[in-house]
């Protein structure tokens, strides 16, 4: 029998301020015969009531050299969002791709924990999956689940300078250095790793940034990734829910302990 995330690695923290400013729950699934942009109009009526706004964006797919560029008129490249009044909860689509948000926004910052995001997303999904029957689409195939936290460091909360970044993520080490290269002004990190028992990946990227009023930062984002057992929405979920375990247990092993006890308050 194979054992759970917990029972192999423990308990997840909990923290009383943790620093997350954005989460995204979403399925990346095989395209749907016959989906076009009238689509997202009639959808986003299935939505409505909760979401009452809309905003589009484009989606930017990666560039292959020398590709030739197809463009599908019926179905541009487009992701579709449909907010709360508030903008702090979306669902957001686009072809081949359903996504669940949660992003703070001023007088709605603090992190509303996943036991509430989950079953959104479980809703938001149903949602999505009926209005695809009735108007005659097939069965979702899911390709992928993904789970994302996306977490900002502000400089003289966490950090004080590039130098003294290795004391919130002992895992990068030291980077001041003497002599002609001196230290850092800037650190940007990337890494990929096996989730365990075959379940997918982990992505962990930390870049410099400025926050909307001009604050220096550092954004961490910790990505899971990984196949679900099938298409069905019990397994998406309990997927998602190793997912999650995943990024939130990365997160306390990338971080320094003494940061998570004396800013982020772990309990």
């Amino acid at each position: 029998m194979q054992l759970s995330y917990e029972e192999k690695f423990g308990p997840l923290p909990q923290y009383r301020r943790p620093p997350v400013v954005e989460t995204a729950i979403a399925i990346e699934f095989a395209p749907l015969p016959g989906w076009s942009i009238l689509n997202y109009g009639t959808m986003w009526e299935e939505f409505r009531r909760d979401y009452p706004l809309y905003e589009i964006h484009p989606f930017v797919t990666p560039t292959v050299l020398n590709a030739p560029v197809v463009l599908n008129f019926a179905d541009p490249p487009v992701r579709c969002f449909f907010t709360n009044k508030e903008g702090s909860q979306l669902v957001q689509s686009r072809s081949g791709g359903f996504v669940r948000n949660w992003r703070a926004r001023p007088g709605n910052e603090e992190y509303p924990r996943y036991a509430k995001i989950r079953p959104s997303f479980e809703h938001d999904l149903e949602i999505f999956q009926a209005y695809l029957s009735r108007n005659g689409f097939p069965p979702l195939e899911v390709w992928k689940c993904e789970v994302t936290y996306i977490n900002h460091l502000f400089q003289g909360r966490e950090w004080t300078d590039a130098a003294s970044l290795s004391s919130v993520f002992p895992t990068i080490g030291s980077t001041a250095k003497e002599g002609l290269l001196g230290s850092p002004t800037t650190v940007r990190y990337a890494a990929g790793y096996e989730l365990p028992d075959s379940d997918g990946g982990l992505q962990i990227e930390m870049v410099p940034g400025l926050s909307l009023d001009g604050r220096p930062l550092i954004q961490l984002s910790i990505t899971a990734l990984g196949v679900p057992k099938s298409s069905a929405i019990g397994d998406i979920m309990q997927w998602m829910d190793k997912g999650r375990y995943a990024v939130v247990k990365s997160f306390s092993e990338f971080t320094s302990d003494d940061v998570q006890s004396k800013v982020w308050e772990r309990l």
